[in-house]
């Protein structure tokens, strides 16, 4: 509650679902400068096991990937850090790397010059 009472909008993976990347795209102010962080326990275990908390129904790699590309066509992604990468297998880490990989190709790929 003290969250939200900051301005904080705090959604179930189940709710983002449910509403879809569009309208969680308009959830967000346009054309503003954006700072992400993201935890990688957000994530599905099937994909990302390597977490202090894994949680059973977490995101999928497109499903983010998808809503980052969306970020970056609507504001400027300033900066990026992604957390609570666990040792493993290397499936997490990857993941990682991938995402912030990803991320950076399309704050690239959507810059207004």
């Amino acid at each position: 509650e003290d969250a939200r009472k900051m301005g904080s909008d705090i959604l179930s993976v189940r709710h983002a679902r449910k509403l879809g990347r569009e309208a969680l795209l308009e959830r967000i102010p346009v054309g503003k400068r954006y700072y992400l962080t993201l935890d990688i326990d957000a994530f599905d275990p099937s994909i990302a096991p390597g977490t202090g908390t894994p949680s059973h129904g977490g995101f999928l790699y497109y499903e983010v990937l998808e809503l980052l590309d969306g970020l970056a066509k609507q504001g400027e992604i300033v900066g990026i850090d992604l957390v609570e990468v666990a040792p493993d297998s290397g499936s997490t880490g990857n993941l990682a790397s991938q995402i912030l990989m990803k991320t950076i190709g399309r704050v690239l790929h959507h810059r207004k010059t």
